[in-house]
């Protein structure tokens, strides 16, 4: 109340000073007029309401920016004796592991078949610098399946080699030297021959065979495996010779550098040269072999890339060279869909580079054949998969497609049928599915098992000639307790077919199909240690006395065992 009226007086005391001044200034000099006020105390004034959406919006404090801040640490500092620590040594026995090395090993053992084995090695166990290893082998069989006379279809083995390396500071120099012999009876004659009564008649001829081969290496290769760069180089002299006409010597090198700048890229390029000498009863032939492979392997998370090219030049014969140079792709790819499961895919070509040796190696009751032809896969088509149920069961399956051009087969010769000769086939399609799984249940049991499927489509051969259609393995191991060890093995090949002939006076030779019975060997090994150093074992082989023919008419051996010691020095 007390602000309205000083409100009202203050309005009323300005109005009155305004009209006095206009009077002032408009009346005449000293005239005067009569005026009225009136003053009313009890009058309210009031103002109309705003709006409050017009009203302008505060203004808020500006943040300010953080700043440094700086905190004072000041040591602080007890003054608290240090503990006194009295160690005392407790006396325990510990059993200091037997790292004892012993460099030398001697084998001798002797089994049914009038079978003695000798096996000696020798290798250093103490120089870092010169390291090297000497093995001789000799095993043979005095009697073998045919009981005509007791010292036919015979065989020995014998093999005296030895390996060498002397070490840089980033490089290995390594040499390796091995001469091989190795001695058969041609016996596979007709087997149901029946000597006439009455008739003077000594047997059929069994020819021997003595086959000698030797193998010099010289190379040398870097010893630092995570750097950037890796090399490996050698030279290769190889020869072979047998009782026959059958004559080869070959010079090579083989050498490869790699180049991995990352764990997710790394890549190879090898190169490989041969020349053979290969003379025979039929042909007198200079082989020529060169490839270059160059491969990059790429990764990409859970993706696995290779991709590389396979240059192959080659010629197998003088008088039919073929000129230019193959090239194939080589593509292989896989992916992890899990942590215990893969799947791979690959698309390749390649070229196998076949030697006389190499067949003596495959059949050593080869005889004289016509030509020796490399197989050429054009291309390999592959598919897989990989993966585990846990760490003790591992499995693997795939398919394969390849196209094979000069793939070989085995035949009885039309001449004598005792030995083998060479067949090629120029166009081939060999369809394979294969499968196979391990298992280690505890490190005292393990099992492999390996099974193969095979298809062939050909062109000109009438069958796949002793090529299996399909191959069992299994291999087992067993460790009861530390000293033993049990191994059995069991190997089956089945749908063998050999060429065989109805009528061998016609001209030519009518052929017949015969289908040889299921290839079924079981093998058992048993060992015992002794001691430290001397070491008992036993082992048998064809245990089901099965009369195996891997070759027509060439059956092995039935039931064989044999035994001995084995010493540490």
């Amino acid at each position: 109340m007390k602000r309205s009226i000083n409100f009202i007086f203050f309005l009323v005391f300005g109005s009155m000073s305004i009209v006095s001044a206009v009077v002032a200034q408009t009346s005449k000099e000293g005239s005067v007029k009569d005026q009225e006020f009136v003053i009313s105390k009890d009058r309210v004034l009031s103002l109309p309401k705003q709006n409050r959406a017009f009203e302008k919006l505060p203004v808020l404090p500006q943040p300010k920016g953080m700043g440094d801040m700086n905190f004072d640490v000041r040591p602080f500092f007890i003054a608290v004796p240090a503990s006194l620590i009295k160690p005392n040594p407790e006396l325990k026995s510990w059993e200091t592991p037997e790292l004892t090395m012993y460099p030398g090993a001697l084998t001798l053992g002797y089994g049914s078949f009038l079978s003695p084995l000798v096996d000696a090695r020798y290798m250093s166990t103490t120089s870092d610098t010169w390291q090297y290893a000497s093995k001789f082998h000799h095993q043979s069989f005095g009697k073998g399946p045919v009981r005509w006379m007791d010292d036919e279809s015979k065989e020995s083995h014998t093999e005296l080699s030895g390996d060498g390396s002397y070490f840089l500071e980033k490089a290995e120099l390594y040499s390796s030297l091995s001469i091989r012999r190795d001695a058969y009876r041609y016996y596979g004659e007709n087997l149901n021959f029946v000597i006439p009564p009455n008739v003077d008649f000594s047997g059929p001829i069994f020819d021997p065979n003595q086959q000698l081969q030797g193998n010099l290496k010289l190379g040398i290769r870097d010893v630092q495996k995570v750097g950037r760069f890796g090399y490996e180089g050698f030279l290769v002299l190889n020869g072979f010779k047998d009782s026959f006409l059958a004559r080869e010597r070959e010079l090579g090198f083989q050498g490869t550098a790699s180049f991995n700048p990352n764990k997710e890229m790394h890549g190879n390029l090898a190169l490989m040269y041969y020349t053979t000498d290969t003379k025979d009863r039929e042909y007198d032939l200079n082989r020529n072999f060169l490839s270059i492979r160059s491969q990059g392997n790429f990764s990409f998370g859970e993706v696995k890339l290779t991709a590389g090219l396979v240059l192959v030049a080659e010629n197998d014969s003088l008088e039919n060279p073929k000129s230019g140079i193959r090239m194939f792709p080589v593509i292989k790819s896989s992916y992890q869909l899990g942590r215990d499961f893969t799947v791979s895919a690959s698309i390749s070509g390649d070229v196998q580079r076949n030697t006389y040796r190499s067949f003596v190696q495959e059949n050593p009751f080869l005889g004289p054949s016509k030509q020796l032809l490399n197989t050429i896969t054009p291309l390999a088509i592959a598919a897989g998969v990989e993966g585990s149920f846990s760490d003790k069961v591992i499995y693997r399956g795939g398919v394969d497609l390849r196209r094979q051009n000069n793939l070989h087969f085995f035949v009885n010769s039309y001449a004598d049928t005792s030995r083998f000769e060479l067949v090629y086939d120029p166009k081939v399609t060999v369809f394979q599915v294969h499968s196979s799984i391990e298992i280690s249940l505890t490190e005292k049991y393990s099992l492999q098992a390996r099974v193969e499927y095979f298809h062939y489509n050909l062109t000109s051969q009438e069958v796949a000639w002793h090529k299996p259609t399909w191959i069992l393995q299994m291999n087992q191991r067993f460790t009861p307790y530390e000293k033993l060890n049990f191994q059995a093995n069991l190997q089956a090949l089945g749908s063998l077919q050999a060429r065989g002939f109805e009528k061998i006076n016609t001209i030519p030779n009518a052929m017949d199909v015969f289908k040889l019975p299921i290839v079924l060997d079981l093998h058992a090994y048993l060992d015992y240690d002794v001691s430290s150093r001397l070491t008992v074992f036993a082992e048998g082989n064809n245990l089901l006395n099965r009369n195996n023919n891997r070759w027509m008419n060439y059956p092995v051996r039935g039931i064989q065992g044999i035994g001995g010691i084995r010493y540490k020095f």
